[in-house]
């Protein structure tokens, strides 16, 4: 369980320092990505990753054994790298390259802490 512990911990982490940049830098990330409107789109994406990272965060700390809530943040997690596999297979919104890069380098890392934290919990469930 400490594996598991420890890849969800990053996740939180993770997704609440990516939370707080998309809030703090939500005019920057709007250029980077060459996109002008909505301007409060990264407010709200960074505000669901602040409250994903308080969920996960608890999860890891107070729920660890609870297969259901850490195969849900697995599965959140996939649902993410979904989404920007199909927004960079389709070049969805018209982004800039480098936007379509950052979602791939961080689709790809959000996949890898899925699937960590999938093999962990079923080490322990079978």
């Amino acid at each position: 369980m400490k594996r598991l512990k420890f890849y969800l911990r990053i996740n939180s982490l993770f997704s609440f320092a990516t939370g707080v940049f998309m809030i703090l830098f939500s005019d920057i990330l709007l250029t980077f990505f060459n996109r002008t409107s909505p301007s409060f789109l990264f407010d709200v994406i960074g505000l669901t990753l602040l409250v994903f990272s308080l969920f996960v965060w608890y999860v890891a700390s107070k729920q660890l054994q609870n297969e259901v809530l850490v195969k849900l943040i697995s599965f959140l997690d996939i649902l993410w790298v979904m989404g920007s596999l199909i927004i960079i297979a389709f070049q969805l919104f018209n982004l800039s390259v480098k936007g379509y890069m950052l979602i791939s380098i961080v689709a790809i890392w959000i996949g890898f802490l899925a699937y960590r934290q999938l093999k962990e919990i079923l080490k322990y469930t079978k």
